[in-house]
């Protein structure tokens, strides 16, 4: 699995969660309180999922795994992108 299937994985997560918490917002401004909890719980989950997904050591892992098939000349820009990847975990 390569960083872009990781940044895809969590980016579709934060799609769903983005559903889901107009979901709630949607059922707590019809007055259905019960509904809006459990789409927001819902969403809370994904987003959850989805920060494991991007953890420091999985980009880690992969940019390791990318500069063992690539050559030492772009092992910096490999760095630059998992560096960039790890500023959304903060």
């Amino acid at each position: 699995m390569g960083l872009d299937d990781l940044v895809n994985q969590a980016k579709n997560l934060l799609g769903q969660s983005e559903d889901k918490a107009q979901n709630a917002a949607d059922a707590a401004a019809a007055g259905d309180n019960k509904a809006a909890a459990a789409d927001a719980g819902a969403a809370a989950g994904l987003i959850d999922k989805a920060k494991e997904l991007l953890t420091d050591e999985r980009i880690d892992q992969v940019a390791g795994a990318i500069k063992g098939k690539t050559p030492d000349n772009i092992d910096t820009v490999v760095d630059q992108v998992a560096e960039k990847a790890k500023q959304f975990n903060d």
